[in-house]
């Protein structure tokens, strides 16, 4: 896509440690559509939801600890949620990036893994 494990500084923006969670369109009246005009519907190995003043949409992420497990690792800021703004699952010490998957089932297998990990910004 647009990034592997081992990308050049020239890629990186930014090196931040996040708080990822995971979400899905199961129970939820948004279904798989996104905040960002630009994606019609969420996918799963791409779409991300993170606060849009921090990174807005269209921000490219890396987040290395996922690469095998959802895709390749890389993804996009293509939706947001009040609770990615407000930080609630981090209590507010870390930045929520909250990870598109297509089922609950998934959630919860994802959620047995470290919640806080290093995520790569890099260029648009």
């Amino acid at each position: 896509m647009f990034m592997n494990a081992r990308a050049s500084a020239d890629q990186i923006t930014r090196k931040v440690r996040v708080r990822v969670t995971y979400y899905s369109p199961e129970g939820c009246k948004w279904g798989d559509r996104v905040a960002c005009q630009k994606t019609k519907r969420a996918r799963e190995g791409v779409t991300v939801a993170a606060d849009p003043k921090k990174y807005p949409y269209g921000t490219k992420v890396f987040i290395p600890a996922l690469k095998g497990l959802i895709g390749d690792g890389n993804f996009i800021v293509q939706d947001t949620g009040g609770a990615v703004k407000s930080m609630k699952a981090s209590k507010g010490k870390a930045d929520i990036i909250d990870v598109y998957v297509t089922t609950n089932a998934k959630i919860r297998r994802h959620m047995k893994n470290d919640m806080y990990m290093s995520a790569y910004i890099t260029k648009q």
